[in-house]
Formats: structure tokens, C-alpha cells, sequence
């Protein structure tokens, strides 16, 4: 999918390896995420010259602002996961299993359950075998229902090498998600990386750029830390705030010091992203107002995407619940009811 709920996982999906590079070239955009070709996997270490996700808002009409009281609707979850395969996640959890086996077999357990519910992509990092640094815009298995079993064998086809262009390849996944603005849909990236950003003059600066930038167009990102050390703590800390969907209490991101936790950490971000996105069929117009209630009581809405609700994309009356509130509508997603009011322009 060009679209990355870069639930944000870096892990770079398939240039190491020449067996997966492939000489095609694409000669039309991105198709619809129904479409039987959606998820074929794009050339991951070659950039083919095709053209990117398509504009930001093709095809795309605005909800209207209706007075009255709604129940929300589930958005369809569109998830791109941005994976990193650098060359220290070669290294080893302490059952002698490396991270990017652990990462992949964490897909295998906690993927198969949505495979027709969630449309899912990915893009593993570093792509290119010439640039390192370098990540082609045509990377990646773009985002489909169904489309499971063929992100899990490319997976399962590289192996970890290279250098970590984080913001480079947040940038790819991004695009192809901005191409799939839909009235049903909620877009996000999950990014899981064992290490801090390497490429570019301000590499860290740059990722929080790109993390930030996607937020602000209605694609956050989910941040999980594998076998985090000390030292790059405060950096996760930031990269899950910058994505805007850091995890309830004092530490934002996902932390993974064992395969249990990554497959944990997976398995909570599926859950969160396919339970916690709803669409409002009404959106108050200029001078309009808009009340959400939980089982009757009143959810106030917060911006800072860490308590309460906010909006995610607010012309596609798609918002989040987020925090303690998420996991309540998890369990009850029927009570989840917005009252709107139309002022006027």
C-alpha cells in the first residue's frame, strides 16, 4: 500500500537481496485498494521511474456537516509497516533468535487474523543495494486485503544488511498511503527499527520531520523499539510522539526486549489500529460543534493525540480514540456517539 499505518515498523522489505530485486517497470499509478494487483510487490531496489501514490485527495469528496446525533462507523484499517533490516538486527535476543527472525515471526502470529479485514503493506529498509542511503519510490508490497501471505514470503525472502535511512523510507510509505484517501479508510504506518537513523546530514531531525508531516495529513505512526538500548530511548520517545499514536503512560513507544514482547507489541497495535478509528458521516462545517460521548459521558477531545479523541482527518470525518478511552470502546464500540451542530460558514 502507498499508505504506511506505518503502524511504523523498520524493518526494509526486500532490496537486500538481488533474488527480489525485479526489472519491472510500472507504467501506471497506484490502483485502488480493492483492486486483484494492489498488493504486488514494487521493485525493492529499483527505482522502476514510476510515478508516486497520486495526488493527496484523488477522487476524494469531503463529508458534509448534517445537525443530528450518529453512531460511528469502524474505518477499515490501511496499514503500511515500515520495517528496518539494517545490519544490527542481525544480532541476537538472548534465545539466540535474531531480531529480524523475531520481527518476521511476530508478523506471522499476529497478521493472519486480519489478512481479509485490514488491508496491509510494507517496505523494509535499506532498499537499494547501490545506495544504501537511498530508498526508490517504487519499494515495498503496497497495502490490500488479502494480501498476508505475500507480504510474509517477501518478508521471509531478505536478510538484515545495511544502513538505516528511517526518514527516507517513512517518506515512500507516507506517499503510498496518501494515495489512498478514502471515505471508509483509516491510514496508518507502524515503524519497528533497533536503531537510531543513520543517513543524511540530520538524520534523526529528518525522521521527526517526515513523522510529523505524515501526522498532519491524517497518517500517524505507531513506534516500536527493538531490544532498545538506553541511548536511543529518548529518540523513540520522540518519534512515537512526533507519529502522534504514542502508547497510554509516561513511555509513548512500543519497547521489545524479547520476541514475546515484539509479538505483543504487534499484536497491541493491530487491535488498537483496527478498533480505534472511526468514520462520522457529519462534520461540523466553520461555526458547527461536535460532541463525542462514551457510554453517555462526555470524551474530550485533545489534539496532542494522547488522551481522549482527535481528529485524524477531519475533511474524511475520520477521528481516534486514543488512550484509556480507545481500550473502553474496544470493548464496546456501539456506544461511541457524536453530536453535531451546524453553524454556518
Amino acid at each position: 500500500m502507498r499508505a504506511l499505518l506505518v503502524v511504523a515498523a523498520v524493518v526494509g522489505l526486500g532490496c537486500g537481496r538481488t533474488e527480489v530485486v525485479r526489472e519491472a517497470t510500472v507504467d501506471a499509478p497506484p490502483v485502488d485498494a480493492g483492486a486483484p494487483d494492489a498488493g504486488r510487490p514494487r521493485d525493492a531496489g529499483v527505482d522502476a521511474g514510476a510515478p508516486d501514490a497520486g495526488p493527496l485527495d484523488a477522487g476524494f469528496v469531503p463529508k458534509p456537516c448534517i445537525a443530528g446525533t450518529f453512531t460511528l462507523s469502524p474505518a477499515e484499517p490501511v496499514v503500511m509497516l515500515v520495517l528496518d533490516r539494517s545490519g544490527s538486527m542481525d544480532l541476537v535476543f538472548s534465545n539466540g533468535v535474531t531480531r529480524w527472525d523475531a520481527l518476521v515471526g511476530s508478523l506471522r502470529a499476529t497478521l493472519p487474523a486480519v489478512n481479509q479485514t485490514m488491508q496491509v503493506g510494507g517496505l523494509a529498509f535499506p532498499t537499494n543495494t547501490v545506495d544504501e542511503c537511498l530508498v526508490p519510490d517504487t519499494s515495498g508490497v503496497w497495502p490490500s486485503r488479502g494480501n498476508v501471505p505475500l507480504l510474509l514470503s517477501t518478508l521471509e525472502s531478505i536478510r538484515p544488511s545495511g544502513a538505516t535511512p528511517t526518514a527516507d523510507a517513512l517518506r515512500v510509505a507516507s506517499q503510498v498511503l496518501r494515495g489512498r484517501r478514502a471515505g471508509n479508510a483509516a491510514r496508518a504506518m507502524v515503524l519497528a527499527t533497533d536503531g537510531a537513523p543513520t543517513c543524511g546530514s540530520a538524520p534523526f531531525d529528518s525522521t521527526l520531520v517526515r513523522l510529523r508531516q505524515a501526522a498532519s495529513e491524517g497518517i500517524p505512526t505507531y513506534v516500536i523499539g527493538i531490544a532498545d538500548q538506553p541511548s536511543l530511548r529518548a529518540a523513540l520517545q520522540q518519534m512515537a510522539v512526533a507519529g502522534q499514536r504514542p502508547r497510554p503512560g509516561p513511555q509513548g513507544f512500543y519497547s521489545a526486549q524479547s520476541v514475546a514482547e515484539l509479538q505483543l507489541a504487534f499484536g497491541t497495535i493491530r487491535d488498537q489500529v483496527g478498533a480505534c478509528s472511526f468514520l462520522t458521516n457529519s462534520v461540523p462545517d466553520a461555526r458547527g460543534t461536535i460532541v463525542v460521548t462514551l457510554d453517555g459521558v462526555n470524551v474530550p477531545q485533545d489534539d496532542t493525540g494522547l488522551r481522549g479523541w482527535r481528529w485524524t482527518d477531519r475533511e474524511n470525518g475520520e477521528l481516534a480514540l486514543v488512550g484509556s478511552v480507545c481500550e473502553r470502546a474496544v470493548a464496546r464500540p456501539a456506544s461511541v456517539i457524536v453530536t453535531v451542530a451546524c453553524g454556518g460558514p
